[in-house]
C-alpha cells in the first residue's frame, strides 16, 4: 500500500460520507440527505471515486418490506481503520461503509448506519433482526454461519502489534507462547489466540494468556502500559493505524502474517437480503467500482473476483 497524505486522507473522510450524502443514525450531526434520495428515486450517486446508479433487476431481489422501508439498516464499528471508524467529521466512514453505501444505490436504497463501540453486540443484534446489516472485519467462521449470513467480500491476514523497543520478534504462532495476547472483545481474533494456546500446550510451551477489549484504543493503551505484551487484529487495520494515527507512535508491526480469513458482510437471515447484497457487490465488482473503492482506501490486497455469501470455513 502506498501513503496517504494527511490532506488526502482529510478529503476522503469528508469525500465518503458526503458524496455518498446517506442519512445516519447513532452519530453525532448525521442527517444528510439529497444524493441518498436520487439514488433510490433511480438516479447516481457518488462514492469513494465510483459512480454508483441503481439497477433496476438488482433492486427487484430487495424483498417488500425492505423497499417500502427504503432503507438498508447497519450497526458499524466506531474503531477500525481503515474499515470502518468515525473519521474527523464525526460521521463514520472506510472502505466498509463505501461499500455498504455503493450497494444500497445498486439496490435503490439509503444506506442508515448506527455506529457502536461494542463489537461483541454485533453478531447479535444482527441474528436477532435488530439491524439487516454490518460491513467490513466480519471474519468468516463457523459460529457466525451458525446464526447469521456472510457476504465473504475481502481476504485479510492477521498481525500483531507490540510496544517499540520490546525486544520481541513474533514471526511464527508460536512466538506468541507464553506471551500475554489481547484481541478485542467478540472478535474472531480471540478464536484465533485459542487456537495458538492449544498449539503451545501440545509443543509442550507456556500458553499465552488471553485478555479481552471493549475498544481498540483499550488495547493499545494496555501495550504501552505493560499490561499484555502483543495486540492481534487485521494487519491491514494495524498498517494504517502506524502510519495515519499520532497516537499509534512507540509501536511496531511484527512479521506475523497468521490465518488468511475471508471477512465481509454480515446480514440478518430476517431481512432476506443475502441475494440481493451477493449480487449488488459481484455487479461492482464486475463494472470496476469494488476495486475504485477500494484502493480509494488503499486497500490493493485481499481483493476478490467474485462475492460468495456463505463461503465454506476449512477445518
Amino acid at each position: 500500500m502506498h501513503t496517504v497524505s494527511a490532506t488526502r486522507r482529510t478529503l476522503a473522510l469528508l469525500a465518503a460520507v458526503t458524496a455518498a450524502g446517506l442519512a445516519l443514525s447513532g452519530c453525532a450531526g448525521s442527517s444528510d440527505e439529497g444524493d441518498s434520495a436520487d439514488a433510490g428515486a433511480g438516479g447516481s450517486v457518488e462514492v469513494a471515486g465510483a459512480t454508483i446508479a441503481k439497477d433496476d433487476e438488482l433492486a427487484a431481489l430487495v424483498p417488500a418490506e425492505i423497499a417500502d422501508r427504503g432503507t438498508l439498516t447497519a450497526i458499524q464499528f466506531d474503531n477500525a481503520p481503515a474499515d470502518t471508524f468515525v473519521g474527523e467529521d464525526d460521521e463514520i466512514t472506510g472502505w466498509g461503509p463505501d461499500l455498504g453505501r455503493a450497494v444500497a444505490g445498486v439496490l435503490g436504497l439509503e444506506y442508515a448506519p448506527e455506529v457502536s463501540g461494542a463489537f461483541d453486540t454485533f453478531i447479535p443484534g444482527i441474528e436477532n433482526g435488530r439491524y439487516d446489516t454490518s460491513w467490513a472485519s466480519i471474519i468468516v467462521t463457523q459460529e457466525r454461519l451458525d446464526v447469521v449470513d456472510i457476504v465473504a467480500v475481502h481476504e485479510s491476514t492477521t498481525g500483531v502489534i507490540t510496544k517499540e523497543g520490546a525486544g520481541l520478534s513474533i514471526s511464527e504462532p508460536e512466538d506468541l507462547c507464553g506471551l500475554r495476547v489481547g484481541a478485542l472483545a467478540g472478535s474472531a481474533f480471540l478464536i484465533q489466540i485459542e487456537e495458538i494456546v492449544t498449539l503451545c500446550e501440545d509443543a509442550g510451551e507456556d500458553a499465552p494468556t488471553i485478555d479481552s477489549f471493549p475498544q481498540q484504543g483499550a488495547a493499545q493503551l494496555a501495550v504501552t502500559s505493560d499490561r499484555i505484551d502483543a495486540f492481534m487484529t487485521a494487519k491491514g487495520q494495524l498498517s494504517w493505524l502506524l502510519r495515519e494515527d499520532s497516537s499509534a507512535e512507540g509501536f511496531e508491526i511484527q512479521p506475523l502474517d497468521y490465518q488468511p480469513n475471508l471477512e465481509g458482510i454480515a446480514v440478518s437471515r430476517d431481512s432476506g437480503m443475502t441475494e440481493a447484497i451477493t449480487a449488488a457487490v459481484n455487479k461492482l465488482i464486475e463494472d470496476g467500482s469494488y476495486e475504485t473503492i477500494m484502493g480509494f482506501w488503499d486497500i490493493d490486497f485481499g481483493l476478490v473476483d467474485e462475492a460468495v455469501a456463505n463461503p465454506d470455513v476449512a477445518g
